[in-house]
């Protein structure tokens, strides 16, 4: 049976002298995985261009209930990103989110709030006459919505302290593990407060998104199980922290 959708590219992986196996995140079924045949051996359309991070394509495939990976029939750039591909923020942060999406979002379901949270972040991002350093920060913050484990924001009245646990803010320090400092508790109430469109009026410098990344990192962790490392973190601070 021949079926289509539309689909967020995720991660790619080389299968063969010319295949790629590609994971997506789609509209009609959440995560899929995708076969598709001879991608890298044509060098004359290169069509493996296609399959760049959060990358906004539409399959045709031969769909089977009993595969895993389904075959891709047909595919097509379905919304051209004209400075996401270019831009080295733009782009640095376009890895390091998809590999994020990569790891915590596994349900084979369809969610079309999610999807098209993650479209319109998309479009966002490369429409922006202006990267955000921040905006990787705030996109995890506004996931973590859509994957039910959104922070509280209850700080103030002697709640100075967040537990990446119960993602609240508490009267006293615990433990180190999953207790942020006041400074980093600050730092975390700061980003939770902002949007895409207004964290440019905050001033963070390098070492406050690394701070605030590191937690974030623990706090999917904590949240999302199996998860595993992010390894494109440490990319993300050679670039940003300046």
């Amino acid at each position: 049976m021949i079926r289509k959708t539309r689909g967020i590219v995720l991660h790619t992986t080389k299968y063969g002298e010319s295949s790629l196996v590609v994971h997506c995140y789609t509209e009609q079924g959440g995560r899929q995985t995708f076969m598709v045949k001879g991608v890298r051996k044509s060098r004359k359309h290169n069509r493996s261009n296609l399959f760049q991070p959060l990358f906004i394509l539409d399959f045709e495939i031969y769909h089977k209930d009993s595969r895993d990976i389904q075959l891709v029939k047909e595919v097509t750039r379905a919304i051209p990103l004209n400075s996401l591909p270019f831009d080295i923020t733009k782009s640095t942060q376009a890895i390091f989110m998809a590999e994020v999406l990569y790891r915590v979002a596994k349900e084979e379901e369809p969610n079309p709030v999610l999807a098209n949270f993650l479209i319109s972040t998309i479009q966002y991002l490369d429409t922006m006459e202006e990267a955000s350093a921040d905006f990787h920060i705030i996109f995890m913050f506004q996931l973590s919505k859509h994957l039910g484990f959104y922070p509280q924001n209850n700080s103030g009245e002697e709640r100075f302290f967040f537990n990446l646990a119960s993602g609240q803010f508490k009267t006293h320090f615990g433990d180190p593990e999953i207790y942020l400092n006041e400074e980093a508790s600050e730092l975390w109430n700061r980003y939770m407060c902002c949007d895409i469109q207004t964290v440019k009026k905050e001033e963070f410098n390098g070492a406050q998104r690394k701070i605030t990344l590191d937690n974030l990192a623990r706090f999917y962790k904590l949240h999302v199980t199996g998860m595993g490392e992010i390894r494109s973190l440490e990319i993300l601070h050679a670039y940003f922290i300046k």
